[in-house]
């Protein structure tokens, strides 16, 4: 009886979510409409536009939207999902589709009688906190479909940005950026740039040294998002690969104090964090420094007020020693994963990265 029972409540939660996939699919495809030269379906996107003037980019509610908001996207929503729930009843028995539909109803009776529009996902908000890792929306991802409506389509679970790649917000970024003529900071550089992000190069020596960071101010001032790949594997290893990351981090921080969205800062560990040096003295003092900086990035990663990413990478080859992968795989994998919203980049062959993991995120 008890895996009777468990059977239908799994089918019933997937097939909510199979009708939750079905309206985020919906739901890209009226952004699209916009960009159509036909006026059937430009009318259908603008159908969908109410709801972003009801909900505003400034992450405030429009009232005098409140009627429109809900007679078309509520509505709407409603409709979508219950029949991607109704599709189900080809692969699901009866009481879990009836479960479901049930769930569903009363999930878009609340919205549309209770909150009016205003539900946990659609709160007024004067300063958007980042989001949490992991395959569900929240309350701060989903506030950025509505600062950034080409992108974070997802309602409920995170699949179809995945898919997409539309889990982060690339295109018309700044994006300062550092280590910029390294193996892998050439190539994230030049993939940036074709999804249509703003690089500002800043370089040691000229831009910056390890004691002074003043003509950082200016182009840290105009940035969106921080992506921090230089580094040194001897010489100067603790200042260039921590002390450096930390006084650009806390300086572009301080420059940003009220900001409406989370600041993007992006920063390069490596799998030494993790595994041991196999007593090579040489490279010692480099995993020493990464060490260092890997108790200041979980830090960072865990600070609501910011969306820092760690990208850890095997080696790769590059001036800085041999590696089984280019540094342009190495890119390529990073801005994949960077497009869908993860927090921790794992590049890996050796498979340390995942073991850092969790290293990373439960060590306090």
């Amino acid at each position: 009886m008890i895996h009777i029972i468990l059977s239908i409540l799994l089918q019933a939660v997937t097939a909510f979510l199979l009708g939750t996939l079905l309206f985020d699919l919906v739901h890209y495809l009226l952004h699209h409409c916009l960009k159509s030269t036909n006026q059937w379906l430009q009318w259908l996107g603008k159908l969908h536009l109410v709801h972003h003037h009801f909900y505003t980019p400034m992450l405030q509610i429009n009232e005098k939207w409140t009627a429109a908001n809900l007679r078309t996207h509520a509505v709407m929503e409603y409709v979508v999902q219950m029949t991607g729930i109704l599709v189900c009843l080809s692969i699901f028995s009866p009481p879990a589709i009836i479960l479901a539909a049930l769930f569903q109803t009363g999930l878009s009776a609340a919205v549309i009688l209770y909150w009016h529009g205003v539900d946990p996902h659609h709160q007024p908000l004067s300063r958007l906190p980042s989001y949490v890792g992991g395959p569900w929306v929240t309350r701060n991802y989903h506030a950025l479909h509505h600062v950034y409506p080409a992108n974070y389509y997802s309602s409920y679970l995170k699949l179809l940005d995945f898919l997409l790649g539309t889990g982060n917000q690339i295109t018309d970024k700044t994006i300062v950026m550092t280590g910029t003529s390294g193996a892998l900071g050439s190539k994230m550089k030049s993939l940036l740039e074709k999804e249509g992000a703003h690089i500002i190069a800043c370089k040691y020596g000229l831009d910056y040294t390890y004691d002074n960071y003043d003509k950082l101010i200016e182009p840290l001032t105009k940035a969106d998002v921080i992506l921090l790949c230089h580094g040194s594997k001897y010489e100067h290893a603790q200042e260039a690969n921590c002390d450096s990351f930390v006084r650009i981090i806390e300086l572009f921080k301080s420059l940003h104090p009220t900001r409406l969205t989370p600041l993007e800062i992006w920063a390069v560990g490596s799998e030494i964090e993790c595994h041991p040096t196999f007593g090579i003295k040489q490279i010692k003092v480099y995993a020493d420094s990464k060490r260092q900086y890997a108790h200041y990035a979980r830090h960072y990663y865990r600070d609501r007020q910011i969306q820092y990413r760690h990208l850890v990478h095997s080696a790769f080859i590059s001036r800085m020693g041999p590696g089984l992968m280019t540094a342009g795989m190495a890119a390529w994998w990073s801005v994949f994963l960077l497009k869908r919203g993860f927090r921790y980049i794992p590049v890996t062959y050796t498979g340390f990265a995942f073991i850092n993991y969790l290293r990373f995120v439960f060590n306090k």
